[in-house]
């Protein structure tokens, strides 16, 4: 698609610079009549108490309402600019402001004449984001005054036709430049997006922002995004389409050299979902052993009489309780139907904690039970304890659970006293996926939100014909089944190029349904998050391999590769950014820790450091890369040892783009990953920042503002020439 075309981007921002600050407090002439200096008072940045978009997308149309509330923290008045970036595309519609209640004038100003205005913002705020906006057009207007320690409250309203290529569109709201100036972060931040289709809506994606996604039904949906004290470093970006088919699908492609990568979606349609379609059969196999004894075999009890409760009338369901003894509900899973359920919520008020832990028999019962081949089967597995009874051995354990393609085991370890080895082991053997929850979390909540995801299949045993593309390192490797409301997300590799017919199929109603759709395998420059979601997911695989089946040092060093290029934290890459920030003469000494904390992080199967590491795996392996850095408690001790903290080892890699870039605290400069760690190569390009040659080398290579993200003193590679800007 190309991007005049498709550049669907509503540019709703807010900048608020000083651009009057000789708000100068005026001395008489002292006597005799010789001037002393009086030196300039400070004039501190404005502060962004709260900052809100709702975002309403009509079909091919869009508006916009912003509200921020700004805060001068000076004791003087000051004047201010408000400016709004307007891509060079977008046919601006209407555009009214009101501050402070009162309706004010703004200039609209074409990008032509807006880039030397964003220049000279550029430079007195010395912010490597607002760049991204410099070819854009802008609304401006101006704020005066501004009173001494007061707020200013600014509405701005917009409106924007929406030009689509086919069923996709894209949507961008510049976060970058609603960074206040300073350290200073925005106080509160809510972002909503109103969507409506004409028909039903397939995708609703938004890259690297853990938003809540709402279908209130076939051609609508709510997206929000809400932030405290949020300090921006990317802009929010929602990909959306729109289909008539009962299963939406979107595969979308970005090129990197040689390497393809693609994200392929897929969604049904409510209309399909709320047919008679959701039969399944759920066995809930729960440990009762002493150690569940308080709030958790209360929390556990209320947690299945949720599910007990909500069971579809065509689903067969079973109940197993274990400690040292078994006792299931019944020999075989039952229909769901009133008298069941009765019967089945007598049978769980009658939970007691006691006794042992025979995890081995109580999955070999379940295993061994019979099992519907015309509809999916689920077992939710609970424990909070390792096994003391019977077979106690993991290996052993997981040789009685393998995969047989007939039931998925959903396993839920509760406490830090679990073998996440284990766990992770059996929901990996049976295709199903493991949880963790912490002893300060609610096990109810986490177990009824797991039961509504997973209540009501859409369509099963999905497959994909790729066509004439060849995928690799696909990630989920198989399939997963779609639920009502949810999507399914794949990410992988793929070699081919033009188009290809590929065809999505899966199971509804006990007939394989087709759903076909063409894929451009051309790639999109603006899809350049794809390679690092795709790397973020391969190495949640490759540590959870590591940890099922023992160390490789094939596996070590493709998860170190992929760290070091795509930024990303984990046992085995960690020091590779540490090298970049520990002074040379206690480079031996940090290695030696992070060294012994590989070592323990491998071996760790039980206990807090374990489950924090089992729950990053799994987080990762869902496309979301961890909140901060790893979270084990070994090599948080290692980072402390070698002198690097929590937040100051975040602050030694960041993400521009397509590329990531590494810190290095002896010069003050980002390199490109490109770039090893022990090179620091002569540039070819070498300007100083907000220069007249750093703005006229912009011009030349406009790629190049996209990774001043990354700061305003970089080495990069650019089209095989190093360059390097200066301060």
């Amino acid at each position: 698609m190309k991007e005049s075309i498709v550049k669907t981007c509503l540019l709703a921002t807010l900048v608020l610079t000083s651009t009057a600050l000789a708000c100068r407090i005026i001395v008489p002439p002292p006597w005799p009549p010789h001037p002393i200096p009086v030196p300039e008072p400070r004039v501190e940045p404005m502060e962004v108490k709260s900052h809100e978009a709702i975002i309403d997308i009509q079909r091919h149309h869009v508006s916009v309402h912003v509200t921020a509330v700004f805060h001068n923290p000076n004791p003087r008045r000051i004047e201010g600019a408000y400016v709004f970036p307007i891509p060079r595309d977008a046919a601006v519609s209407a555009f009214s402001m009101t501050m402070n209640g009162k309706t004010v004038e703004g200039e609209l100003l074409e990008a032509d004449k807006a880039r030397g205005i964003y220049e000279d913002i550029v430079r007195k705020l010395k912010d490597p984001a607002l760049l991204e906006y410099i070819d854009d057009g802008l609304i401006r207007a101006r704020v005066f005054p501004i009173e001494p320690n007061k707020d200013v409250k600014i509405q701005l309203d917009y409106e924007q036709v929406i030009e689509r290529d086919g069923d996709l569109s894209r949507f961008v709201y510049p976060l970058l430049a609603a960074k206040p100036g300073g350290n200073n972060s925005i106080g509160q931040l809510k972002l909503t997006v109103n969507l409506r289709a004409a028909t039903a809506i397939k995708t609703v994606l938004c890259p690297a922002f853990n938003v809540d996604v709402q279908r209130p039904d076939d051609t609508s949906a709510v997206v929000t995004y809400e932030a405290s004290h949020y300090t921006p470093d990317k802009d929010f970006e929602i990909i959306f389409s729109a289909d008539k088919a009962p299963v939406g699908v979107d595969f979308l492609t970005y090129k990197e050299g040689d390497d393809g990568y693609f994200l392929m979606t897929a969604a049904p349609r409510s209309e399909l979902q709320t047919e008679e379609l959701g039969a399944k059969e759920i066995v809930f196999v729960f440990d009762t052993s002493g150690s569940m004894m308080g709030d958790k075999i209360k929390q556990a009890r209320q947690a299945l009489m949720f599910c007990i409760e909500n069971l579809n009338k065509t689903d067969t369901f079973n109940i197993v309780s274990f400690s040292t003894d078994l006792e299931p509900f019944a020999e075989q899973p039952v229909p769901a139907d009133d008298e069941h359920r009765e019967k089945a919520k007598a049978f769980v008020a009658d939970f007691k904690p006691r006794g042992g832990t025979a995890i081995d028999k109580a999955l070999s019962f379940t295993m061994d039970m019979p099992v519907d081949q015309d509809r999916p089967s689920m077992v939710v597995f609970l424990t909070d304890g390792l096994p003391t009874i019977g077979v106690v051995e993991p290996e052993k354990i997981l040789e009685h659970v393998k995969k047989d393609g007939k039931r998925r085991v959903f396993t839920f370890g509760v406490g830090y006293d679990v073998n996440t080895r284990l766990l992770d082991g059996i929901a990996g053997n049976t295709g199903g996926a493991p949880s963790y929850v912490r002893p300060e979390e609610n096990l109810e909540l986490s177990l009824t939100h797991f039961y509504n995801r997973i209540a009501y299949p859409v369509m099963t045993d999905l497959r994909l014909n790729s066509g004439g593309a060849r995928l690799a390192k696909q990630h989920p490797e198989e399939l997963p089944d779609m639920f009502k409301g949810s999507q399914i997300v794949v990410v992988g590799k793929f070699q081919g190029a033009g188009n290809a017919d590929m065809v999505l199929s899966g199971v509804i109603n006990d007939v394989r349904e087709k759903c076909p759709f063409t894929a451009d395998l051309g790639g999109d420059v603006r899809n350049a998050f794809i390679p690092r979601m795709w790397a973020v997911r391969r190495v949640g695989y490759l540590q959870e391999q590591i940890q099922l089946h023992g160390k490789s040092d094939e596996l070590i060093d493709e998860i170190k590769r992929l760290g070091r290029k795509y930024g990303i934290l984990t046992p085995y890459t960690s020091f590779l950014i540490v090298e970049q920030g520990v002074a040379q003469d206690r480079l031996e000494d940090a290695r030696r820790a992070f060294h012994e904390a590989e070592e323990t992080a491998s071996a760790d199967a039980v206990g807090r450091g374990a489950v924090d590491a089992a729950r990053m795996r799994q987080s990762m392996k869902a496309g979301q890369a961890p909140a901060g850095w790893n979270a084990l408690s070994s090599l948080r001790s290692a980072s402390e040892r070698a002198g690097i903290t929590q937040d100051s080892l975040e602050d030694l890699v960041t993400q521009a783009h397509d590329k990531t870039f590494y810190f290095r605290r002896g010069n003050g400069f980002w390199y490109d990953s490109e770039i090893g760690a022990d090179e620091d190569p002569k540039a070819d390009i070498e300007v100083k920042a907000w220069s007249d040659a750093f703005f006229d080398l912009l011009k030349e290579y406009p790629a190049l503002k996209r990774y001043l993200k990354a700061g305003a003193k970089i080495v990069v590679k650019l089209d095989g020439k190093i360059v390097r800007i200066t301060e």
